[in-house]
């Protein structure tokens, strides 16, 4: 009997002594791989985090320059389709000034395209201070400049932001100069696209040199001469219109190394902005379009 107590014991003992030794704290070893595990799951979230995060600036930014751009052409569109509206038949109203301003509003051959139309809003045949209205670049705001150019719309009351970050902006111009009713055409049939490159106000120089209905990089950025003393903008019937917006902030591994053909401009950034290019007609329908 006292065989079997000592022997009962002693397996209980030896029991007793097996659990305990299952319960030890954990090795240095085993927590260091448990910390290098948690340290690769953080890594990972945030890396799948911030790529998340840039991603989203990015298209953020780029869609603010997309939404801005075509805001302003749009608006530009607008009104500049109701250039010349008359409904007295006075002929007092039209395009006036198709020359080339700095961002200072001076006449500037080397300057962005601008414009200049008058539009008898309240139908009294008389041109009110308000109904003469410009488009141009210039660089907002003008005591305080920021380096990073706006176009701005101007209707007698100063010039007024109307899209930001625009880096280009050019103008040209369809005709009806032995009014016909129809906008004269090229030798190949083409619609002629012209400029005043000397800025006299008259448009001299075709932008399609090459006479393939393309306005692109294979033509000459000098233009090819309209011929005689050139044309008046009151035979001008139609306006097309390039205009080149571009990012605020520059982005991370991008660079735009793409080549914009801007009128008679040929633009290769070659920075890490990213770009926009639109282009448009616009049919002056008050002028006989």
């Amino acid at each position: 009997m006292t065989y079997l107590k000592n022997n009962f014991l002693g397996n209980n003992f030896r029991v007793g002594f097996r659990y305990a030794s299952s319960n030890e704290g954990i090795t240095l070893i085993e927590l260091m791989v448990a910390m290098a595990v948690a340290g690769i799951v953080l890594m990972a979230i945030y890396s799948a985090y911030h790529t998340q995060s840039s991603m989203y600036r990015t298209q953020t930014v780029v869609l603010n320059m997309q939404q801005n751009i075509r805001g302003g052409l749009y608006f530009m569109e607008r009104e500049i389709r109701m250039a010349g509206y008359d409904q007295n038949d006075t002929g007092n109203f039209g395009i006036t000034d198709i020359r080339f301003y700095d961002i200072n509003n001076s006449l500037n051959s080397n300057g962005n395209s601008a414009i200049t139309f008058t539009s008898d809003l309240n139908d009294n045949g008389v041109i009110d201070s308000n109904e003469t209205i410009s488009f141009s670049i210039y660089d907002n705001p003008v005591g305080a400049p920021d380096g990073i150019l706006d176009m701005a719309r101007n209707n007698g009351a100063g010039r007024q932001i109307i899209a930001e970050s625009i880096e280009a902006l050019f103008l040209a111009y369809a005709y009806d100069n032995d009014g016909d009713g129809r906008l004269d055409t090229s030798a190949n049939g083409n619609i002629i696209w012209a400029f005043d490159s000397d800025n006299n106000n008259i448009l001299d120089r075709i932008l399609d040199t090459n006479d393939d209905g393309e306005i692109d990089i294979n033509d000459n950025t000098a233009g090819t001469s309209i011929g005689g003393s050139g044309v008046a903008v009151s035979s001008i019937k139609a306006v097309k219109v390039w205009l080149l917006a571009r990012t605020k902030t520059a982005m991370l591994k991008y660079t735009d190394k793409n080549t914009y053909v801007v009128g008679n401009r040929r633009i290769t950034p070659n920075d890490n902005f990213k770009r926009e290019l639109l282009v448009t007609t616009i049919k002056c329908r008050n002028m006989g379009m």
